[in-house]
């Protein structure tokens, strides 16, 4: 299992893919602080995003928001390169189990977006301080008692719902062996379920009111769960259910996340397990 892993993630480092998706990531961050340095961005806006630990809501829009598309373009890109390539064809021929290597894959491809989460959030919190210099604004202390519960808490929700995200792109692109499939499925599922959630909770505040009082059931579709999870350390996202409705506790929103990214998982095992490959 060591061996898959480390080969997987050898595979990861040579694919260009990798870098670039990361570099994107860094380039659109650094954009918008460069935006903010050069123009001040008004005193709230400039404080908001230069100052801890208010600044780390700020970061985690980019790490785990725009991180997430990312993560799922990514993740389902290796999964379906492994059919396209012929990959699965040779793994299968030297021997390995098939679970055991769909499990690597996806521990390998884990370890890749931990360690990706870990450079963008240090690059965000270095253009952050930086921004503030620049514009003169006191950057707080993001190493106090609150400051460091924000990051921890920040980085332990983030990534759990950046992982569960991404396994749905990687088990998407394994069972129907298309890298294009999981992108399209995973970015679909991220714009449909907010437009979904958005639409029937203005339905059901103008029927019985009941929504702001009680829990909704669109709130624990795969990607609404995610945007719970880290509502409780960035505040509520920009759809009507999340600023005005009942929000799903944390601990309820870490459960039910942790289960989708078990369950994208071992569907992704099985499908491996029950494929024919010529």
């Amino acid at each position: 299992m060591i061996g898959l892993i480390g080969a997987e993630l050898r595979k990861a480092r040579r694919r260009w893919a990798t870098w670039l998706v990361l570099a994107m990531l860094l380039g659109m961050m650094a954009l918008v602080y460069l935006v903010v340095a050069l123009t001040g961005g008004g005193p709230r806006a400039s404080a908001t995003i230069t100052r801890f630990p208010a600044a780390y809501g700020v970061i985690n829009q980019f790490v785990f928001g725009l991180g997430s598309l990312l993560g799922i373009a990514w993740t389902a890109s290796m999964a379906g390169a492994d059919w396209s390539w012929g990959t699965i064809r040779v793994v299968l021929a030297r021997g390995e189990g098939r679970i055991r290597y769909a499990l690597a894959k996806a521990a390998a491809l884990g370890i890749c977006l931990v360690i990706a989460v870990v450079i963008a959030y240090a690059v965000g919190m270095a253009l952050a301080a930086l921004t503030g210099l620049a514009l003169g604004e006191t950057t707080g202390r993001p190493f106090s008692d609150l400051g460091r519960e924000d990051l921890l808490s920040s980085l332990g929700y983030g990534t759990l719902v950046l992982l569960e995200r991404a396994a749905i792109g990687f088990a998407v692109a394994t069972v129907l062996r298309s890298q294009l499939a999981g992108v399209v499925a995973g970015i679909g599922l991220s714009i449909g379920e907010g437009i979904l959630s958005t639409v029937l909770f203005a339905l059901a505040m103008s029927g019985d009111g009941l929504a702001r009082t009680q829990t909704q059931w669109y709130q624990l579709l795969p990607f609404r769960i995610g945007e719970s999870l880290l509502a409780a350390v960035r505040g509520p996202s920009s759809d009507l259910s999340a600023m005005f409705g009942k929000p799903v506790e944390p601990g309820l929103a870490l459960l039910v996340t942790a289960g989708y990214l078990a369950v994208a998982l071992a569907v992704a095992a099985l499908a491996l397990r029950r494929a024919e490959v010529a």
